[in-house]
Order: C-alpha cells, then structure tokens, then sequence
C-alpha cells in the first residue's frame, strides 16, 4: 500500500470525527438551550473579573473645583451673582485617572424659563472628551441663583497710564478711540459702573504708540465692578511721549591754584569719576562739552590733596546719579642734580700706618629730589678709598661713593686715587 492512499484515509477518519462531535454538541444544544446563554455569561463575567482585577475602578472627589456656568439665560435676563465652584465624585479606571482635568467636566445650571428673582438651580455634570468616566454625585448639588433684569448702560471712558517712561521723556495725552462705551449685565450691577477704564503700561516707552487695551468697569470708588459685559470690550489708545530732556556724558575738568613748595610740582590732577552723566534741555546740553570742577589749592603743598566736590551745574540741567566727585592732586619732588666736593677718606688703614692722598678732594655729581639735595650736610654722603690689608708704599685704588637713600650718583670726577701709605 502506498503513502497516498494511507493520507487519505486518515483525512476521511479525521473529517468523520469533526462532524460526529459537530452533531453531538449540536444535540446537546438542542436539548438544554440555556446552557449556551450560560456560558456566554459566565464568559463574559469572567472577563469583566479579570479587567476589574488588573485595572480596578476608583470612586474618589476629583481633586480640582469645577467652574459653573448658566445656559439658556433669558434674552431679558442676566445672572446678578457670582456662580461657585462645585466637587465632583466621579468613578473610573485607575488608569483614567491620570488623564483626567478639570477641562473634561462642564458643569451648568440650566434656566430656562426661569424669572427675574434669586432661586435654587440643580447642577448638571457633563464628561467631555473622555470615555469611561462617569460622575456619580456633585457638592453642592443645587445653587443659587440670582436672576436680574438685563440692562445696558452708556458709562464714559477714561485712561489711565501704569508703569515709568525712561529719563528725559514725558507723557503727553492719551486718547481712546471712543469716548463711551455700553455696560450690559444684572441691573444691580451696571448701576454700579461709573466708567470704563483703560489701563496703558507706558514702561519704556519713547515713542507714541496705539495699543489695544482691555477695559476695566470700575465703580466710584475706583473698585472693579465683575459680572458685567463692556461693548467693547477693547479699545485703542493713542498715546503720545514727548521727549522732555535728554542725557549727555561729559568729562570733568579740574583747575588747581597757588604754587607747590620749593622743589614740588603738581605730577597729576584726577577725577573720580572721570566723566558724568547729565540730563536737561536739548538747549541747555548742546553748550555744555566738559564740567570744570572748583579750583583746587596747592599753594605751599608737599604731600597730595584729595577732596570731595559737588559737581557745578548751570541751571536747569542736573546729574544723572551722584551729585559729587572726588578731586586728587597729586604732588611729587622735583628731580634735579647736584654738583659737591668731597674729601677723600680713606678705610681700614692697617694699624701704625697713615694714609695720604695724592688729590684729598673729588668732584661728584648727585641726582635726586631738589628738597633732599639742598638738606644735603657733608657727612651725608661718604666718599671712600679702602687701603686695607696694604703693607707702605703708594698705591692706585678705587673711590667708593655711598650716597643717601633717595639720591643717586650721576658722575664721580675719578673712579680712583692715588694713595701712599707710611709712617704717620
């Protein structure tokens, strides 16, 4: 027997077997009809079991109030009170949970056909954008409700600046497109509105602009009166800016009078700050190029002179910060040179011995500051020839020249001498 017979056999046995159960259950079907409904349910219910189980449903007060709005007012009619926030329980997934807002509720009270006269109004909640969801009670559950008789009002418009121009400028007139506008709402409140205002913040401001501004009802007390509707509700406002001065920066100038002591001088003049900002007229600035500060006297100085100054200013103009500067001069010694003639002395003569100079003397030349070269004594300075460890005889030997502190050698006549050493 081939392998092909053999396959079809066994497809014909299975066939047989399929429809055999096929009519069995079929048969059983048949004969008790409710045990297919049955397991439909407890299907279904298991299902439902094992959803719940893994994404259990949370019946809980969401966490943010609710806005309240009122639908179908009367055309004649207007709402005189400010409606509450409410609560709402809501059941839903957990998972639902996480993306729910405040934006999938719409909460409204619903009056139609009510009059002119405070009265209780049930709250209706609507889920919106948003599946599975389903709100199961509200705090409260009804509001009140306060219905007016709508009235419209002409009420005139005023403007009013908020905020600082920079310096140098100033604020001209400000002139709304209209002069009144309409105030619509609960007649209790639009008896209250005495003016709509426009507020323009002007901060940084130097040019005119024309800004559309959002309108304010305000009462005569100046307090914002709410629940009402300004027609409409933004206008514009011209504004002008003048510029009233402007700000220039000039440099400080300092004179000095009177005459340093003998031997100074005047080595710096300086101001701190160096230069300053100042504010006026544009005629008053366009002749103004420096600031010269009050003189300052050095007459007879030796050391330097620091003072603090009010900075001068013409009329009408004004300083940009601090009104004073600080003036330092400063004083040095003048540098000059010194031509003296010294003796010769001569150092670590050994000891039985005198040391005799071939020219005793010798011209040096000193720099320094005039004031110490004129207190110059002849002690001050020593003019040196070291003989020491020399046995007699004559000897040719450096000149030392040891100067005070602040003084310099400028030129020594000779850089050596002749020396004999003998007998005293």
């Amino acid at each position: 027997m081939t392998s092909e017979p053999r396959r079809d056999r066994r497809s014909r046995e299975a066939l047989e077997l399929a429809r055999e159960v096929y009519r069995r259950v079929g048969a059983i079907v048949r004969r008790t009809p409710g045990l297919l409904a049955l397991s439909f349910v407890l299907g279904i219910s298991l299902w439902v079991f094992v959803a719940d189980a893994e994404n259990p449903t949370v019946v809980d007060s969401f966490p943010s109030p609710i806005a309240v709005e009122a639908v179908n007012v009367g055309d004649s009619l207007a709402v005189a009170n400010q409606l509450p926030t409410i609560t709402v329980r809501v059941a839903a997934a957990s998972d639902r949970w996480q993306q729910l807002s405040a934006a999938n509720f719409r909460a409204i009270v619903d009056l139609n056909g009510f009059g002119a006269r405070s009265q209780d109004v049930p709250l209706h909640v609507e889920v919106v954008n948003v599946s599975g969801v389903r709100v199961v009670d509200t705090s409260p559950r009804m509001i009140t409700v306060n219905l007016e008789n709508q009235l419209v009002n002409k009420v005139p418009v005023t403007t009013r600046a908020v905020g600082q121009l920079p310096i140098g400028y100033e604020l001209g007139t400000m002139t709304p497109a209209t002069n009144s506008v309409n105030v619509r709402g609960p007649e209790s409140l639009v008896a209250l509105v005495s003016e709509a205002v426009a507020e323009v913040n002007v901060t940084g401001l130097t040019a005119g602009v024309e800004p559309g501004v959002q309108l304010k009802a305000l009462g005569v007390g100046g307090g914002e009166i709410r629940g009402v509707r300004i027609d409409p509700g933004t206008l514009k406002v011209g504004v002008q800016v003048i510029q009233s001065t402007i700000v220039r920066t000039v440099a400080l100038a300092v004179d000095v009078t009177g005459a340093p002591d003998t031997g100074y001088r005047v080595a710096s003049v300086t101001t701190s700050p160096t230069t300053v900002q100042i504010q006026g007229s544009v005629q008053a600035l366009q002749a103004i190029d420096r600031i010269t500060m009050p003189a300052v006297d050095v007459g007879g100085a030796r050391a330097d002179i620091a003072r603090s100054l009010a900075i001068p200013l013409p009329a009408g103009v004004s300083t940009v910060g601090v009104p004073r500067a600080t003036v330092t001069v400063t004083i040095a010694q003048i540098a000059g040179a010194q031509r003296t003639t010294f003796a010769l002395q001569a150092v670590n003569v050994p000891p039985g011995l005198a040391a005799r100079f071939t020219s005793p003397t010798i011209e040096v030349v000193l720099n320094g500051p005039i004031p110490t070269l004129s207190a110059l004594l002849p002690e001050d300075v020593r003019v040196t020839v070291d003989v020491g460890g020399r046995s007699a005889g004559t000897y040719t030997l450096p000149v030392r020249v040891q100067p005070p502190e602040g003084v310099t050698v400028g030129f020594v006549q000779a850089t050596t001498a002749e020396v004999t050493i003998g007998p005293p």
